[in-house]
Order: structure tokens, then sequence, then C-alpha cells
């Protein structure tokens, strides 16, 4: 198996900037270059350093002055390796936080830049290429949305963390358009107007990519579009969220992994290296990135493992409460979405605090969160809600004051499926919206 050496698959084409240059030139050459980063020069031999987008819009909320120059300011510093440097060795050098290397000489001259996805790639692509589709490998839903109406310079607000794009919706809380690494760096190269609402600068309509799309299908895309990310809907179009090159790349390395074991004596020094990150990225992708609790993809494992469970020990049935913010959008009208958002960080933290170590809960969508409570009937299952509901009412939330929830209750039988114990819920959160909210009701099967 042919493994090349790193300057062979590096870019060569390198956007280059020094300690001397200002942010301004730097946003320049990342616009006229077309590139969502540059490369800043070290001064004599110390290490290279990396423009952002993430750093242009972190400097924009602090109000830093484009005109200073990079020198003044602290940069992501990225590890360089010689140009003769193998790829399985390359690769232990790259850190999940910076996910690219610099290719340099024996003098320390800049000889080229690759990706992580860059060096992944180049092993052997078809290696990679399971007969799985996207769902299959996809649990990631960190994505983040906000309104098409609010103004461009309030987005960067909510972008300081951003891995890669913030979803835009309408009103009526449809997805719209989408903003991206590669809008921010045309905003600011073009010196548009921050004032004005994001809609005016977003990216539509979203390119997706359907969750029954087989991997290699997926990996030619994101390569053909030189996209950093695909964007996950389901059947009925709905986005289920994201996977990134690196996650998509990291979920399933383990079929080249294999086979380059018995060929290449350097694979055991990277192996504990792609199974570190594998892990990693498959902590990151079961968790909702705004609350830290469970998504709504790994609810849904959860979920048919609980109903496997029963099934196949027939023990204990579980019940299944779904629970909704009251007029949670007058609460981001009114507050805006930010005091939105840290309502959803506050009462996750409620609830947690009243949960047993055994329940499960996770974050269902919007201001919608799920618990499951294993080895509970619906009576006892009443009792602990009941309770939760009470706490969220009597709960001072921050600069919002007090919030209370509607909550739909049930318990799985063995005539459930997947979908029915979960519609059954709904259909009882729904009662309870449509009866004064702030309640708990029950429909028994």
């Amino acid at each position: 198996m042919f493994t090349p050496n790193i300057l062979d698959i590096a870019t060569k084409n390198v956007a280059t900037v020094t300690q001397e240059d200002t942010i301004y030139r730097a946003i320049e050459l990342m616009y006229q270059e077309k590139h969502r980063d540059v490369i800043i020069l070290p001064n004599k031999n110390k290490q290279y350093s990396i423009f952002t987008v993430n750093d242009l819009v972190k400097l924009k909320n602090q109000d830093v002055d484009f005109n200073t120059k990079l020198k003044n300011i602290k940069f992501n510093t990225i590890s360089s390796v010689l140009e003769t440097t193998s790829v399985t060795e390359a690769i232990a050098y790259v850190s999940p936080e910076i996910n690219c290397l610099c290719v340099v000489d024996i003098d320390n001259a800049l000889k080229g830049f690759v990706s992580y996805f860059d060096l992944l790639s180049s092993i052997d692509p078809k290696l990679m290429l399971e007969r799985r589709v996207i769902g299959e490998i996809m649990l990631s839903t960190h994505l983040k949305y906000a309104n098409m109406n609010i103004s461009t310079i309030d987005i960067f607000s909510q972008m300081d963390k951003l891995s890669d794009c913030i979803v835009l919706k309408d009103d009526e809380n449809n997805a719209k358009g989408i903003i991206t690494t590669k809008d921010v760096v045309e905003i600011f190269g073009e010196n548009k107007d921050l004032s004005k609402p994001i809609s005016e600068y977003m990216s539509y309509p979203i390119q997706t990519i359907n969750s029954t799309t087989p991997i290699s299908t997926a990996l030619a895309f994101v390569q053909s579009k030189h996209f950093k990310r695909l964007i996950v809907e389901g059947f009925d179009g709905e986005i289920l969220g994201q996977i990134t090159q690196e996650e998509l790349l990291a979920r399933i390395y383990s079929k080249w992994a294999d086979v380059m074991r018995s060929n290449d004596t350097q694979l055991h020094k990277i192996n504990r290296v792609l199974k570190d990150r594998a892990t990693k990225y498959e902590e990151l992708s079961s968790i909702d990135n705004l609350t830290g609790i469970y998504n709504r993809l790994m609810f849904e494992q959860k979920l048919k493992d609980e109903i496997e469970r029963v099934n196949r020990y027939k023990e204990n049935s579980f019940s299944l409460a779904i629970l909704d913010i009251d007029n949670f959008k007058k609460i981001n009208d009114s507050y805006g979405h930010i005091a939105g958002d840290n309502v959803l960080k506050e009462l996750v933290q409620e609830v947690k605090s009243h949960l047993r170590s055994t329940d499960i809960f996770s974050r269902w969508g919007g201001e919608e969160f799920v618990i499951i409570l294993p080895l509970t009937n619906v009576e006892k299952a009443k009792i602990a809600v009941e309770n939760i509901r009470k706490r969220i009412s009597s709960y001072i939330f921050s600069k919002v004051g007090t919030v209370t929830c509607s909550f739909g209750l049930t318990e799985f039988n063995k005539n459930d499926t997947f979908h029915s114990v979960i519609i059954r819920a709904d259909e009882a959160m729904y009662i309870a919206k449509t009866s004064g909210k702030n309640r708990v009701e029950v429909i028994v099967p």
C-alpha cells in the first residue's frame, strides 16, 4: 500500500501574511483567495500561527481595531512537520483544536499546508468506504439556529464558538438559509453593511444531503463542493444536523486502519491517536451543543435500547415524558435569543437536579425535551414529573423571571413501537398545552 510523503499531498499555494500585516490585510487576502484562514509567518524560527474566520468574528465582537498589526494579537499556533515526513507519521501531530499542519523544509521555510481531511483521504479513500449510509454514522445535531431578520452584527455575538455555520429561520420557524465561514469572509471582504439583516447575506437555499446517502457519495460530495460540513436532512426534509469532514472520517477510519495494520509498521504509533479522536467525536456527537445533555439522535438510540431491554427481559416497563416550554417564542421576542438560550440551559440544570441517575434526559429539538424513566410505571412517573413541573414554575430564571412547562406522559406497553410511544406522549403534551399549559397530562396505553 502506498503512503505518500506529506509534501506530496500538501497545498502549495498557501495564503500567508506577516507579523507586521494588519487584520484588514488578513481579511483582504482571505477574500481574494477564497480561503477560510491564512497562515501567519513567524519571526525567525518560531512556530507558524493561523488566522481563521472564528478569530475574525471574535475580534469583531471584542471591537478590536482592524488596523491592529497581527503581531499584537495572540493566535493559535500550528504544528510543523518536515517535508520528508510520511502521511501516517504526520497524523499524530494534528490536534483536535487545530486540524491542520504546516509543511516545512529543514530551514523552517513554508513548503505547503495540509488538513486532517487531506491526511486521511490520501491514505486510501476506497478502503474507508463502507456500505453504510450517512444516517447510520451521523449522531451529531450540533447546529446553531437564529432568526433571519436579526442584524448581521448581532449574529456575530452567537458565532464566537461556532464550528462552521448557523441555520437561519423565518418567523414561522422554517429553515430558509445558512451563514457559513465563507459568507463571513465575504461580508468583511466586501465591507458590507453590518446593520442590515443577516438574510441579506445568507446562502440559500440550504444545500443538504439525505440521511440515506451512501458514505462514498457523501465523501465525493464534500470533495467536489469543498464543503467543510454536510447538512443532513431526514425523509420529510427536516434538518437533522450536520456532520463535519473530521467527524465523517473519524467514524469510518477503522476500515482502512485494519488493512494498514498488517502492511505498515508505523500504524501502531497513530492508531491510538485515531481511536482517541474517534472517541472524542463520538462523545461530542451525542451531546446537544447548547445544553450539554443528549441530543435527539442519541435519545432515539437510548429509547431503542430501553425498548429492547423491556422486550428481551420482560422486565418492568418504562415511562416517557415530553416537556415543552410554554410561550417560548414570546421569551425570544421579548428578551432576545441569547436570553432564550440561557433559559434552555438553566431549565436543563434544574430538571437534571431532580432526576435519578438512571433517568435519561435529552433535548428533542427547539424548546422541547424528553425524559425516559426506566423501570417506572406511569403512576410513579407522574409523581416525579409533577414535582419537576412545580420546581420549574417556582424557579426564577435570569433576566426572564418565571417560566412554565407543559408535560405529556405515557407508559410503554408490549404492543407499543418506537413511534407509537413517542406519538402518545406528544399527544398528551398537546392536551396539556391546549388545556391551559403548566400542567402534566397522562395518556395511559
